[in-house]
């Protein structure tokens, strides 16, 4: 299956890692990659035969210097349009306005390429558009990694759920929060514990968004529109970030309790809310054993009652392992249907 790759930021240079070293049980499943071409932010590296992953990995690090596959200022969006391809797998960073991501998968979508994202941008501005731009081209449209890495989210309930409803989630989807606050438990003020945050590399130096809550609504909006077929934006969801919270923790220490930034989807009736606030929960809970940078989700069913899912968060290679799984989905599918 010939890929092409946007974005080699950490996760997408931990994706062509994966491919290497995956290579073997790749292979054994039937599945093979061939990269045609992989963009960055500066240009596009092309070869319509298949790059050296190891090459891409070693020249990208010494930024393509001597590479001479490497074409600086050919933009993906050209890349897209002009090469050969099954597959765009898009892992440009997250923006407001979903662009770049946006217009690339916009085009993916044009040529009848099947795409596979990690970023959130595109999904929150216009999921309807193009969930429903990848049914009329008749592509896949795989975005496992969007919400909680490799916490098994849409998968689970695309193969174990279908013939029953949700009335219910709840989540704990953003990491660097989770880690402020558990280091807020343990008695450091927001700032100390943020500090410590972006020393561990939990947290970007432009934090904002994680800790007012943006970034988990922009998780709750992607999710909530998969679940119900809906077209809400982030506008729809109710946010309630972080910076205030050390009362709430101390309130929550005295009740022997903890306090999680949850994620809520709820609906009652004909109504669907959402919402983003930290909030006290039991030592009972299954919530409170998630801490630092682990993730997790709890499903309430009408028939199967509550699932509750959780993952340790180490690395974006675990985010990269969700890409690839729905990397190799596509090319299986593609393969049956050959």
């Amino acid at each position: 299956m010939k890929v092409q790759l946007i974005g080699l930021g950490n996760v997408g240079k931990n994706l062509l890692e994966l491919v290497l070293d995956e290579g073997q049980r790749l292979e054994n499943m039937g599945v093979n990659l061939k990269f045609v071409s992989v963009s960055d932010s500066k240009g596009t590296a092309v070869d319509e035969n298949g790059l050296n992953v190891s090459d891409v990995l070693k020249y990208k690090n010494v930024g393509w210097n001597g590479y001479t596959y490497y074409l600086k200022g050919y933009s993906a969006v050209k890349a897209i349009k002009d090469i050969d391809s099954d597959i765009v797998v898009e892992l440009t960073p997250s923006t407001n306005d979903g662009e770049p991501g946006l217009s690339h998968i916009k085009t993916a979508f044009m040529l009848k390429k099947h795409v596979v994202t990690a970023n959130k941008g595109p999904l929150v501005v216009a999921f309807k558009q193009l969930k429903n731009m990848s049914i009329e081209n008749n592509v896949n449209f795989l975005y496992e990694a969007t919400v909680a890495a490799h916490v098994p989210i849409f998968c689970l309930l695309s193969s174990c759920f279908l013939t029953d409803e949700i009335l219910k989630v709840e989540g704990i989807f953003n990491a660097t929060t989770n880690f402020i606050i558990c280091e807020m438990e343990k008695g450091n003020s927001f700032q100390e514990a943020l500090d410590k945050a972006i020393n561990a590399g939990w947290a970007e130096t432009n934090y904002a968004d994680d800790v007012d809550g943006v970034d988990a609504a922009r998780k709750v909006v992607i999710l909530a529109n998969t679940i119900f077929d809906s077209d809400f934006k982030l506008k729809d969801v109710k946010i309630e970030g972080i910076r205030k919270i050390e009362p709430l923790i101390e309130e929550a220490k005295k009740q022997g309790k903890k306090v999680k930034l949850l994620c809520e989807i709820i609906k009652e009736g004909g109504h669907i809310s959402l919402q983003v606030s930290p909030k006290m929960i039991s030592s009972s809970d299954p919530f409170s054993t998630v801490n630092y940078g682990d993730m997790a989700v709890k499903f309430y069913f009408k028939n199967s009652q509550e699932i509750f899912v959780s993952a340790k968060f180490v690395s974006p290679r675990q985010t990269a392992q969700a890409v690839l799984n729905d990397i190799v989905k596509v090319a299986l599918n593609k393969c049956r249907s050959q």
